[in-house]
């Protein structure tokens, strides 16, 4: 089993998109940290099985949600970069894990 480990700019991503569920209808942050912690099982228990996004980085998509679990694979960690939302443009993630974007 795989250690996770977060970058600051993932644990902002995750505050970010649970405050935006939690103003659109209270109670659906809750939900959206679930479906994201049994992604995170799966990271954890199968990283290799999320295909390859961009470079080394992989994508684990969130069930029920439009957002991504962006991360690498070093040894026995999961760096995780980042967890974005997939209604943007695809170059606007690319660019921010290649360190060029907010």
């Amino acid at each position: 089993m795989s250690e996770l480990v977060f970058l600051f700019s993932a644990e902002a991503d995750i505050q970010a998109a649970f405050e935006f569920y939690e103003s659109f209808n209270e109670g659906r942050g809750g939900v959206f940290l679930r479906h994201l912690d049994l992604s995170f099982g799966q990271l954890r228990a199968l990283p290799e099985t999320a295909p390859l996004f961009h470079g080394h980085y992989r994508r684990l998509l969130v069930h029920g949600f439009p957002y991504g679990i962006f991360f690498t694979i070093e040894g026995q960690r999961v760096i995780v970069a980042g967890v974005m939302d997939l209604r943007q443009n695809p170059d606007s993630i690319r660019d921010r894990l290649a360190g060029k974007g907010a």
